[in-house]
């Protein structure tokens, strides 16, 4: 399951930085707009995913801020790292 993790983990990194370097290089033609939108999409949801963490566990789960960032830029991939800390 590790080598799962560690491989999602550097698949949303690779997303990340194609969706960071369309901000400052824009794909041609409608790519750009498809890639902003996703960025958007993207965004959104993983701080949707970090107040429900913090809503949830809030109170059973302190998380640093490194932890924090990690799970907005990593999603549920990072909070399957700690769910062992919830037990």
């Amino acid at each position: 399951m590790s080598y799962f993790i560690t491989f999602a983990k550097g698949l949303m990194l690779i997303i990340w930085g194609l969706l960071i370097a369309n901000l400052f290089m824009p794909f041609p033609g409608k790519a750009a707009m498809a890639f902003y939108f996703l960025l958007a999409f993207v965004a959104v949801m993983h701080l949707i995913q970090l107040l429900v963490v913090y809503g949830a566990f809030g109170e059973k789960l302190e998380l640093s801020k490194k932890e924090a960032i990690s799970i907005f830029f990593f999603g549920v991939f990072k909070m399957w790292e700690l769910k062992g800390r919830l037990a």
